[in-house]
């Protein structure tokens, strides 16, 4: 996979060439992306906790009165059958993740038989869902905004749809 720097503007308003961006064939849709950028004044206020009574105050006050998380909302363009198989494997990691509880919790609860089959059992619907999670993890497009706010970096992107940006850039669409 490769990453290609874009202006924000564009990737924001979905000026980019209808090239999916996971695949490189031609694009159906345009789908919006909601992304954390900027690390937000309270993540690292979780420190204050360990200072005691006068941490715990800081912490409160920068919990209200600091700026929340940041987000960047961009449009990337996606064939219809990428955007199904990254829904369906979501809807199946949670359905592993809910079946692998719900059998932990059966085998805790009700002690009858075989208990330690409904743990055994539950436990590998978890790490299936853990291994789902990652899939799903590995198939989203990273999303990152550089010191200027002027560039948005999309990463783990296929290379046909760097191409098309970079044929897009020459023939001027894109604006500078």
């Amino acid at each position: 996979m490769a990453a290609v720097s874009v202006f924000v503007d564009d990737a924001i308003r979905g000026r980019l060439p209808l090239v999916c961006a996971k695949t490189g064939e031609p694009a159906d849709l345009v789908v919006r992306v909601r992304h954390p950028v900027g690390g937000g004044a309270a993540s690292m206020a979780w420190l204050l906790l360990f200072l005691g009574p006068p941490g715990w105050a800081a912490f409160f006050l920068v919990a209200i009165l600091a700026p929340g998380q940041e987000y960047l909302t961009v449009r990337i363009p996606e064939t219809d059958a990428s955007y199904n198989r990254e829904k369906r494997l979501e809807r199946s990691r949670i359905a592993v993740f809910g079946m692998g509880l719900a059998l932990v919790l059966y085998g805790i609860i009700f002690q009858g038989m075989f208990p330690a089959l409904w743990l055994v059992s539950g436990a590998a619907c978890l790490v299936a869902a853990l291994v789902l999670h990652f899939k799903v993890t590995q198939q989203n497009i990273g999303i990152s905004l550089d010191a200027s706010r002027r560039w948005v970096t999309l990463s783990g992107v296929h290379p046909s749809f760097v191409h098309a940006v970079q044929l897009q850039e020459v023939g001027g669409t894109t604006r500078f």
